[in-house]
């Protein structure tokens, strides 16, 4: 790891009168560069450009991801085992639009927009036994989901090291909102006729709006 630092630095430091920069029809994918960080290179979301001109980008920053757990409970004598399973997902999709300016030989700085879309989503699953037979198993299963809208004006600047590889970093200002959320529990083998499904909406939401800004350098590949 070391030594992808050391070369990184050269690079950046380089004078190279070579560097390429995007041209129609160039595509990028994007790392994070953080050289004074315990993770020097990491990836929070797939990010991907295509420029449709010399000065015209297409972007897209797509996130999915989520855990699953599950917990046994104690098994007794002739019983039938609990278990209670919890996952949740999260996914974010940014499309966007960049426009990119002549800068230097080596230095391409750009303007755009982009809308954030989000939604997480919770699932617990959890099993018990409710009546005088211990192989009867009542399920109650919880799940939550809120979404986000959001919009942003960003810009940023591109430098080249070298052909087909760049150094970037990116501000913008926006506004984030979240939604109430839905939760929705339903039974299955309920205890009782009073235990019914049953579906429920948030009491909140939020807005956030102003400055933002990628706190690490962007790493990029130019291909075709």
């Amino acid at each position: 790891m070391k030594k992808i630092m050391i070369c990184l630095s050269v690079l950046a430091m380089s004078s190279t009168m070579f560097a390429q920069k995007q041209e129609s029809g160039s595509q990028t994918i994007e790392m994070e560069f953080a050289p004074l960080g315990s993770e020097p290179l990491k990836i929070n979301s797939f990010r991907y450009r295509y420029f449709t001109s010399d000065n015209i980008a297409l972007r897209a920053s797509l996130f999915v991801g989520g855990k699953g757990t599950t917990t046994y409970g104690e098994l007794e004598e002739g019983a039938t085992q609990t278990k209670s399973k919890n996952s949740n997902l999260d996914f974010t999709f940014r499309p966007g639009i960049e426009k990119h300016f002549d800068g230097t030989d080596k230095l391409s700085p750009y303007v755009g927009g982009e809308l954030y879309l989000g939604l997480e989503t919770t699932k617990d699953k959890a099993e018990s036994n409710w009546s005088s037979d211990p192989k009867k198993i009542q399920t109650e299963t919880t799940k939550t989901s809120k979404s986000t809208f959001g919009l942003n004006a960003l810009m940023g600047v591109d430098y080249y090291v070298t052909d087909h590889l760049y150094l970037g970093a990116e501000l913008g200002f926006g506004f984030l909102n979240s939604g109430k959320g839905k939760t929705k529990i339903t039974y299955d083998n309920p205890e009782s006729e009073g235990t019914s499904d049953s579906e429920t909406t948030g009491n909140s939401s939020s807005l956030d709006w102003g400055p933002n800004y990628q706190g690490t350098i962007r790493l990029g590949w130019v291909f075709k």
